[in-house]
């Protein structure tokens, strides 16, 4: 048995890692300026951020469609894998999940397990990451699956945003709520873990980078992954990683990309992310089963 799995775009997976596992990515797409951009392929990170201020209109994105991720799955199918895991952005935030549930449902080569991982950026591509390790090692469809179901409950992110107005501008904020938040000149921090967000407040963008780094160095030590994403802040990635070695050096070395241009549109430039999955020891069993989607 062969199993792969395919992911999208907004997964942030580091290009290294890629090489190593057995992981697809799919790109969502983006327009920018008019033009239309396969994520992170037509398009790198340092274009986009460089055009990001002066675009106009506001960046645009769309999910691959159900035949892009056929023809993904056929590509796998050729190289000779007997199973796909088909792992996802979470249903509230794309309609990537819907393509790939289309996708799998006309498919019949091999079966095909679409997942809707409940996350987003790194909390994401742990989960994926964790599921190829356990394929390339051979584990088995239900094995895998298993630990899939384990894991999702654990993937937490935690972002502060230095601009709020990409969120308006994306339309996942309402004007009366970009509004006081601008009257407050409060900085906002976004949670998310199976499949629920959450947002919490600082006072300051210093504020928002302490929370940051103290929520880092309250999970990190105990969790069985750890990873940090970042919006063209390269420097703020740097004083993150120099706390952490301070207060925990002993600490493995955390996965570190930047935000994919699909969801940098909408967190705009600035923001900061810690991602990780748990220990078992640390959260409650889910009281419910993960989001799943068989044809």
């Amino acid at each position: 048995m062969s199993i792969h799995i395919v992911t999208d775009s907004p997964s942030d997976i580091p290009a290294a890692v890629l090489e190593t596992l057995p992981i697809t990515v799919v790109p969502v797409y983006i327009t920018l300026n008019g033009k239309s951009y396969m994520d992170n392929i037509d398009l790198s990170r340092l274009e986009f951020y460089q055009s990001l201020p002066e675009s106009n209109p506001h960046p645009k994105t769309a999910a691959p469609s159900p035949e892009q991720f056929i023809k993904v799955y056929d590509e796998i199918a050729d190289k000779g894998a007997t199973v796909i895991f088909s792992i996802h952005i979470d249903g509230t935030l794309s309609a990537t999940i819907q393509s790939a549930q289309s996708a799998a449902k006309e498919y019949s080569r091999i079966p095909v397990h679409v997942i809707d991982s409940g996350a987003l950026t790194l909390a994401e591509g742990l989960i994926v990451i964790k599921a190829a390790q356990a394929a390339q090692e051979g584990k088995t469809e239900e094995e895998v699956l298993a630990l899939i179901e384990s894991t999702i409950p654990r993937a937490y992110a935690y972002a502060k945003l230095d601009t709020i107005d990409y969120l308006l501008r994306g339309g996942r904020m309402s004007s009366i709520q970009h509004s006081v938040v601008s009257l407050l000149g409060i900085k906002p921090i976004l949670k998310m873990n199976n499949h629920i967000s959450k947002m919490e407040i600082a006072r300051t963008k210093r504020k928002a980078f302490e929370k940051v780094l103290q929520t880092a160095l309250t999970n990190f030590p105990k969790a069985e992954a750890i990873g940090i994403t970042h919006a063209n802040v390269p420097d703020q990635v740097e004083s993150l990683l120099a706390g952490l070695a301070e207060k925990c050096p002993d600490l493995p070395e955390p996965y570190v990309c930047e935000v994919t241009p699909a969801l940098g549109a909408h967190v705009g430039p600035g923001s900061l992310c810690v991602s990780w999955i748990a220990s078992p020891s640390q959260v409650e069993p889910a009281k419910k089963g993960i989001k799943r989607f068989m044809p």
